[in-house]
């Protein structure tokens, strides 16, 4: 992969996360927002294997399964 495409990634993906919180979810705070996000997600039709927004609602999923799963005794 050449420089420029790794600069359109980085740009891309910094955009991106600036609306959506794509790292671990460490806090009440990141839960209760990624929570939001997933809901909103869902309710755009991400539920379905086809919609292009199934990856990112299974990403968030899982952040938040990990955060749950980190949480309980």
């Amino acid at each position: 992969m050449d420089r420029n495409a790794i600069e359109d990634i980085a740009a891309r993906f910094q955009a991106l996360a600036e609306l959506v919180p794509l790292h671990p979810t460490r806090t009440q705070q990141d839960y209760d927002s990624v929570v939001n996000i997933l809901n909103q997600l869902l309710d755009a039709g991400g539920a379905d294997e086809r919609s292009s927004l199934a990856d990112l609602v299974n990403l968030l999923g899982s952040l938040i399964g990990d955060y749950e799963n980190a949480q309980s005794p």
